[in-house]
């Protein structure tokens, strides 16, 4: 009960990630290294988060903002690059 914020907060550095599509959802997977363990490479933690693809391009368009980047431009179709 004597449980703060802190206790469940977990403070890391973000080491990679990769993605999988199931149901129509994505399992986005963050490798992350504690900063309390980070000169013991090895200790690697991997956390899902699954979510709709609304949610992903909603994250991706914040992640974009707060960065101060810009979407890539989407790719010409091959009817479009053959026409200019």
């Amino acid at each position: 009960m004597g449980e703060n914020v802190q206790d469940r907060e977990s403070f890391g550095v973000l080491v990679g990630w990769a993605h999988h599509a199931f149901n129509n959802r994505l399992d986005l997977t963050l490798q992350c290294v504690q900063s309390s363990r980070l000169q013991d490479r090895r200790e690697i933690d991997d956390h899902h988060i699954v979510m709709t693809p609304q949610q992903a391009a909603v994250l991706a368009n914040y992640l974009f903002q707060i960065s101060g980047q810009t979407p890539p431009e989407p790719r010409k179709g091959l009817f479009r690059r053959l026409l200019g």
